[in-house]
C-alpha cells in the first residue's frame, strides 16, 4: 500500500487537493457565519449534525497549516522561516484592518465622520494587526443583529502562537522526532478533557487557575492541537497509508460524532483529532477536481479576511434580505472580488519579492534522505 508521502511525491511534493481544501474551507466559514449574522440568526451551533462544521472547519484549517509549513520549517533557518511567515500573514492583514477602520468604518458608522475619526475606538481597532483582538468600530453596524466588524480575526493570535510552537520545535530539533511533536498535542487534549470531567468549575476562580482552564478547554485549544498534529502527519507521511478505506472509515466516524449532538471542545479534541487530520492529509494528497483558477491563485486568505466585513456590509445595505442563503448570494461575489484584489495586488507581489531572501536559506539537516517537497503553503509556484 502506498503512503501519503508516496502519493505526494507523485505530484512533485504538492498534493493538488490542498488547493481544494483551502478554498472550500474559507468559503465554508463564510457560509457558517451567514447563519449567525442574519437578522434573527439561526443558532447553527445547536443544529443536528451541522453543528460539527463549526468545530471541524477551523480544526482542518490549522491542521492544514501545520502540515504545509512543516516542509518550510525543515528546509529553512529559523530566521528565514519567521520572515517567510511574516511576509505571508502581515501585508494582507494590515491592508484589511486599515480598510476596515478608515474606509468601511467611515462609510457605515452612525457617528459624524469627524467624531468617528477622533474616537479612540477607531484606532484601538488597529491592534488587530498585532493579534490584540478588537472586533468593534465606533457606531459601525449598530443596525445589524450583530455589530462586530470582523470576528474571523479571533484566530490570528492563535496563529501567531502556533508559529512560536513551530519555532520551538525547530530550535530543539523536534522535527526530527515526530513522537515529541505528538506528545504535547496529546497532553493538551487529554488535560483539557480531564479538567472538564473532574476539575471544579473555574467560574469563580481567578489568576493562574482560570488561565490554565481556559487554555486547555476553550475553543482555541483545538487550533493548537490541530496545528501540532498536522506537523506530525507531515513528518510521518511515509508511514501513514494513503487508503480509501481509512478515509471512508474516518468520515463515518466523524459523521457518527456529529450525529451525537454538540460535544465539548475538549471531548472533540480527544475523539475527533486523528480522523480529522487523516481526512485533511488524504484529501490534500488526492487529485480533487476544481477550477484551474484556484490552482493558480490562492484566494483563501483573502476570503477569510474579507468574508465577515463584506457580509456585514451587505446586511446593512440590504436589511430586507433576511435569508442567509440570499445574503450569501449578495456577499460571495464581492468577497471573491476582494480576495482577488488581495491576492493580485498584495499577496502575490510580496510572495515574488520574498524569493530574493527568505528562500535563499541553508537546507536544514532533518534526518531522512528524501528531499522535502517544495513548501506548499507559500504559493511560490503560483507566484511565478
Amino acid at each position: 500500500m502506498i503512503s501519503l508521502g508516496d502519493q505526494l511525491d507523485r505530484h512533485r511534493g504538492f498534493g493538488p487537493g490542498f488547493d481544494f481544501l483551502r478554498i472550500s474551507l474559507a468559503l465554508g466559514i463564510v457560509v457558517w457565519h451567514s447563519f449567525g449574522l442574519a437578522q434573527g440568526g439561526f443558532n447553527i451551533e445547536q443544529a443536528p449534525v451541522a453543528w460539527f462544521a463549526g468545530y471541524g472547519m477551523l480544526y482542518l484549517f490549522f491542521a492544514l497549516s501545520g502540515f504545509l509549513i512543516a516542509g518550510s520549517a525543515q528546509r529553512l533557518s529559523l530566521g528565514n522561516f519567521l520572515v517567510n511567515r511574516g511576509l505571508r500573514i502581515f501585508p494582507a492583514l494590515v491592508v484589511e484592518v486599515l480598510l476596515s477602520a478608515f474606509v468601511l468604518g467611515v462609510l457605515f458608522t452612525e457617528l459624524p465622520v469627524g467624531e468617528y475619526l477622533s474616537n479612540p475606538g477607531t484606532y484601538r481597532y488597529l491592534t488587530n494587526i498585532l493579534g490584540l483582538m478588537n472586533f468593534y468600530l465606533p457606531g459601525v453596524f449598530k443596525g445589524n443583529s450583530v455589530d462586530v466588524v470582523n470576528y474571523s480575526l479571533w484566530t490570528v493570535p492563535y496563529e501567531f502562537f502556533c508559529y512560536l510552537i513551530m519555532s520551538a520545535f525547530m530550535i530543539f530539533g523536534l522535527l526530527r522526532r515526530p513522537a515529541l511533536v505528538i506528545a504535547p498535542a496529546a497532553a493538551m487534549a487529554i488535560i483539557g478533557l480531564a479538567l472538564v470531567l473532574f476539575a471544579a468549575d473555574p467560574q469563580f476562580e481567578s489568576g493562574l487557575i482560570k488561565l490554565c482552564y481556559s487554555a486547555f478547554t476553550e475553543r482555541g485549544s483545538r487550533l493548537i492541537v490541530a496545528f501540532m498534529l498536522g506537523i506530525a502527519a507531515y513528518l510521518l507521511r511515509y508511514r501513514i497509508p494513503y487508503s480509501h478505506a481509512a478515509f471512508g472509515f474516518s468520515m463515518l466516524f466523524l459523521f457518527g460524532l456529529a450525529a451525537l449532538g454538540p460535544l465539548t471542545v475538549p471531548s472533540l479534541n480527544v475523539l475527533a483529532s486523528l480522523p480529522l487530520v487523516y481526512v485533511m492529509a488524504y484529501l490534500g494528497a488526492s487529485n480533487v477536481p476544481m477550477p484551474p483558477v484556484f490552482h493558480e491563485r490562492d484566494y483563501s486568505y483573502g476570503i477569510y479576511l474579507y468574508g465577515m466585513p463584506i457580509q456585514q456590509m451587505m446586511i446593512s445595505l440590504f436589511p430586507n434580505v433576511t435569508s442567509p442563503v440570499a445574503q450569501l448570494g449578495l456577499a460571495v461575489p464581492a468577497i471573491i472580488c476582494f480576495a482577488a484584489f488581495s491576492w493580485h495586488l498584495i499577496e502575490r507581489p510580496i510572495l515574488r519579492q520574498r524569493r530574493r531572501f527568505s528562500f535563499v536559506a541553508k537546507v536544514r539537516d532533518v534526518g531522512p534522505s528524501t528531499p522535502a517537497p517544495i513548501a506548499p503553503d507559500e504559493a511560490l509556484r503560483m507566484a511565478k
